[in-house]
């Protein structure tokens, strides 16, 4: 701080911070569905290639749901394990594990046989949600399993469950790449996402929304676009391919009449490329994930006319967005980044040096997370919890998030991202520690050490080993 005035000291640490500490009345996501309910039963909540859903209907639903699952143990924080595609089945599932008062553990029906052994056994699910058709591909869970599709759900009483959470109570569990080789379970509570969907000011988020769902439900952007959408009356629409193309989002946005999606930054480059205009009619639409292609969102303000660009930044662990920026219309010539832009409402945003000092605007330096967006910490990991989740230097009762990430303030507030300082990569939107794949390979019998690195840009970005081999064995075959 021996080198910021008093001045800067103000306005880097509070007046640029001064939304985090707004007065609103938090809830639990089943409260903000429950208000949506007794507002607009006979509104559509969810739309998909197989009808609509309205929120008397999604409601009563996922209570026959929650009461089942709170007949099988499920309590406040009991991780619930979820083996399904994205569907309108998928919603009425995450609403009742949340209602029963259970956090779920999204599980990709595309991860490995190993990835999954290991997410069940680390965040001790003791309960699966999975369709008929997904459970014979399940070998490797030992505990109880409920198939949506079961005729017998039918038979459960439709009269809502009550369960005493409270917003400090788990909502779900994401796993992000980790150095020391393991994945590391996120754990996110109820009012990180109400701070992400309620009154957002980045957004637009109400009963006029229809909010495309096309995120991985393992991808925290689904966190946006599902709770977006049901906390505040909108629409949830399902998009039906598994991989988004453009001319699938052009017709998903025609046919359910989207005004608002995410799309990650390398899916929009690769749009852009495809059908600079499939994606006409949105009013909103977020991207980001890793750093924005200058040229394509030049192309996109030429091309969407109507719609409003806004690059969105946030790790896991403060829950799919710290900072937004709105892409204004008319890019300033020889532009080589887009900003990330400002904290977004309840969230602080903190620049600082090694020392944990603040840092003069225009000064590099490493950003740290704090508000109500952030996680409570890596299920089960007190060491590296401890490491990364730190009292907030200017706040001891609270808690900052320490990104990795170098940025700088520039005059106005908004924020610059420069780079990491760690060996951490972007790749489509994933977060990857390099380590975690060296560490992967050192188990190989023809692996005697090497090194892991990103190549390329964009969509064509990889990752590459480079490998000196253990004696006596030649190199792999790609098939190996």
């Amino acid at each position: 701080m021996s080198d910021l005035s008093a001045a800067d000291f103000e306005r880097v640490v509070r007046t640029w911070n001064a939304s985090a500490d707004e007065d609103c009345a938090e809830a639990s996501v089943p409260e903000r569905f429950a208000a949506c309910v007794a507002r607009m039963p006979d509104a559509i909540a969810v739309v998909s290639q197989q009808g609509e859903i309205s929120y008397r209907d999604l409601d009563l639903r996922s209570n026959q749901m929650a009461r089942r699952l709170q007949a099988l143990g499920v309590v406040p924080d009991a991780r619930v394990a979820l083996y399904l595609e994205r569907s309108p089945e998928l919603i009425v599932a995450l609403l009742a594990i949340l209602k029963a008062g259970g956090a779920y553990l999204p599980i990709e029906p595309s991860y490995g046989e190993a990835r999954i052994r290991f997410l069940l056994q680390d965040a001790q699910a003791h309960v699966l949600l999975t369709h008929r058709k997904l459970r014979q591909e399940l070998h490797t869970f030992s505990g109880t399993t409920l198939e949506i599709d079961a005729e017998d759900l039918e038979a459960e009483d439709t009269a809502a469950v009550t369960c005493p959470i409270t917003v400090e109570n788990l909502a779900y569990v994401l796993y992000t790449s980790g150095s020391t080789g393991k994945p590391k379970g996120v754990a996110v509570p109820h009012r990180a996402i109400d701070r992400l969907v309620t009154r957002p000011g980045y957004v637009t988020l109400d009963a006029a929304v229809t909010m495309l769902q096309a995120a991985p439900i393992a991808f925290d952007a689904s966190t946006f676009e599902i709770w977006g959408a049901l906390c505040n009356g909108g629409r949830l629409a399902i998009h039906p391919e598994r991989v988004p193309t453009a001319r699938g989002l052009r017709e998903s946005i025609e046919r359910f009449g989207a005004t608002t999606m995410w799309l990650t930054a390398a899916l929009f480059n690769a749009v852009m490329d495809e059908d600079e205009h499939a994606l006409s009619g949105l009013s909103e639409l977020l991207t980001g994930g890793e750093a924005l292609s200058v040229p394509h969102v030049r192309r996109a303000l030429g091309s969407l006319r109507g719609t409003q660009l806004i690059n969105g930044y946030g790790p896991t662990e403060t829950t799919t967005f710290a900072a937004c920026y709105r892409i204004p219309r008319e890019l300033p010539e020889g532009l080589s980044a887009i900003p990330i832009g400002k904290a977004i409402r309840r969230t602080r945003l903190y620049v600082l040096d090694e020392t944990y000092k603040p840092v003069p605007p225009g000064t590099i330096g490493e950003l740290f997370i704090g508000g109500r967006g952030v996680a409570r910490g890596y299920l089960d990991n007190e060491q590296l919890t401890s490491e990364r989740f730190i009292a907030d230097p200017f706040r001891p009762d609270e808690v900052v998030y320490r990104s990795g990430d170098l940025v700088r303030f520039l005059d106005d507030g908004t924020i610059d991202y420069v780079g990491r300082a760690d060996q951490q990569v972007k790749i489509r939107g994933f977060r990857i520690e390099l380590g975690e794949i060296e560490a992967a390979l050192s188990a190989l019998d023809w692996w005697r050490h090497g090194v892991v690195m990103a190549r390329g840009e964009g969509a064509s970005k990889r990752l590459v080993a480079y490998a000196v081999l253990a004696p006596g064995h030649s190199a792999p075959k790609p098939s190996e």
